[in-house]
């Protein structure tokens, strides 16, 4: 499980971080949590420029027999039909499933985020006059307004406090019902907390921290790649 790698485009060493990973990846199933890319946006059978190498190395993991699974975050949520027809990944907002004997749920970790700022822009960038006019600007000027609008570069400032509260409280929540163990990204801080009722991951930034989950038959652990 990896999140919040941001690729930015051709130039971006990272990608090619994100590359290798995949093509070493050995798992039953591969979940990516969301901002793979510091934006996305679908325009059917298009792809936005400067991605091409991890696409291809999604198709070959796909081509080794891998289900993937692509949770949508808040700065890739339009993935379209290059995800679900071209590679063939299960494209949803959420995923409940159980793994080495325990309940995981997965998701990008912005759902606990219910501050009145960043709901009104969720709700902006979802609407249909917003996706109206990325589709009027075609594929070039959409990536050149999603940069501005997401940020040129990838930020890293203080840990985010509010939220990395309201994350914990949101998976406690669900801990307490039927879930074991709640895996999550968006506040870009790795880190592993014991609740009450189970444990909730947070994955980190992995353009940053190289951080991801490898789920195997003696559970969940944060690992690092190399």
């Amino acid at each position: 499980m990896l999140s919040d790698a941001h690729l930015l485009g051709p130039e971006d060493p990272v990608q090619d971080r994100v590359v290798q990973w995949l093509d070493g990846l050995v798992t039953d199933h591969c979940y990516l949590l969301g901002d793979l890319f510091h934006f996305w946006w679908s325009f059917d059978d298009q792809v936005l420029p400067g991605f091409d190498p991890v696409l291809a190395a999604l198709a070959r993991l796909r081509e080794r027999g891998i289900p993937l699974t692509v949770l949508r975050g808040n700065h890739d949520f339009r993935l379209g039909p290059v995800f679900t027809d071209h590679l063939g990944a299960t494209v949803v907002d959420e995923v409940r499933v159980q793994l080495a004997g325990r309940r995981f749920l997965l998701v990008h970790g912005d759902q606990p985020d219910t501050t009145l700022g960043y709901r009104l822009t969720r709700a902006v960038l979802r609407s249909g006059a917003f996706d109206r006019l990325m589709r009027a600007l075609g594929p070039e000027g959409a990536r050149r307004l999603g940069h501005r609008l997401a940020g040129a570069s990838r930020h890293y400032g203080d840990e985010p406090a509010p939220l990395l509260a309201a994350q914990q409280h949101w998976a406690a929540e669900r801990l307490a019902g039927d879930v074991d163990v709640v895996v999550m990204g968006h506040s870009h801080v790795l880190g592993t907390w014991e609740l009450p009722g189970g444990v909730l991951f947070n994955l980190g930034d992995f353009a940053r921290d190289r951080s991801w989950l490898a789920v195997t038959e003696t559970g969940p652990r944060l690992q690092t790649f190399s």
